[in-house]
């Protein structure tokens, strides 16, 4: 990924997977520096091969910790809730439900199928299941069996013809970093996606949501370019709108209520 993914990226952008599903030729400088960063790799095949049954172990050992790594890891970024006891638990998942709930709406207005992350599909919405209508399982997008997993795991996800369009992460009061993060792992698993990306919070955390994006770490791979905020608020307020036009509306009329980093200054 690094040295190879920074010249591909410096040459075709944050989407250089376009470039390699259609063989574009990479030349000059980009390209001498490509073969000279694979050549200068050993050949180690044989040697893998014979330590194979230390490396599964070694492999399985560090899975073994990433869980408490990534609790020391995203423990800082944690915005403090206002309240702790279980009203309060009960209120942030009430709000994360309904923003789910409006997305499904909007998403169905426009045309689209709508996917729910598996372990939101049977929370209760006004006396259903919140994923009844919806599809019960992600559809096959001809992806590997690793970004299939990394995209079942986004809250909400509007389809079109077999194929993704737009990708929600509601962050009520959770670390908004961990939702950037699985935005940010479904692009560099698929650079060559054509999605757009929408985190979901309160109006008050847009400041937390934009600086979160510019972070160098997501501008490497061009997450702020395709990252928008949608303010939670607007989302009842857009469903009011367009009352009475399903079957006239396109999917960019998320859009209308959503900002990227182009229209703030961040």
């Amino acid at each position: 990924m690094g040295e190879v993914r920074d010249i591909l990226t410096t040459a075709w952008g944050p989407r250089y997977g376009w470039g390699i599903i259609t063989q574009s030729i990479l030349e000059g400088n980009q390209a001498e520096r490509l073969i000279k960063t694979i050549t200068s790799y050993p050949n180690s095949l044989e040697q893998i091969e014979n330590e194979l049954p230390t490396l599964l172990q070694e492999a399985k050992t560090e899975i073994q910790t990433l869980p408490k790594k990534k609790i020391i890891q995203e423990k800082p970024l944690e915005i403090p809730a206002t309240k702790t006891d279980e009203n309060q638990s009960e209120e942030e998942g009430s709000l994360h439900l309904q923003a789910e709930n409006a997305l499904v709406r909007l998403g169905k207005a426009t045309g689209c199928s709508v996917c729910i992350a598996q372990n939101d599909r049977n929370r209760v919405v006004n006396g259903k299941p919140i994923g009844e209508d919806c599809l019960k399982a992600l559809p096959n997008f001809g992806l590997n069996e690793e970004a299939t997993r990394r995209i079942s795991l986004i809250d909400i996800i509007w389809i079109i013809k077999n194929s993704p369009i737009c990708a929600f992460e509601v962050e009520t009061t959770t670390s908004i970093y961990s939702g950037l993060l699985r935005m940010s792992d479904l692009l560099s698993v698929v650079p060559s996606l054509k999605i757009s990306l929408y985190i979901v919070a309160p109006k008050n955390r847009q400041d937390k949501v934009m600086s979160e994006i510019t972070r160098p770490t997501f501008q490497k791979i061009g997450l702020n370019e395709f990252c928008k905020f949608v303010p939670l608020e607007e989302l009842s307020k857009l469903l009011s709108r367009i009352e009475g036009l399903q079957g006239h509306l396109q999917p960019t009329i998320i859009d209308t209520i959503a900002t990227g980093i182009e229209d703030e200054k961040y």
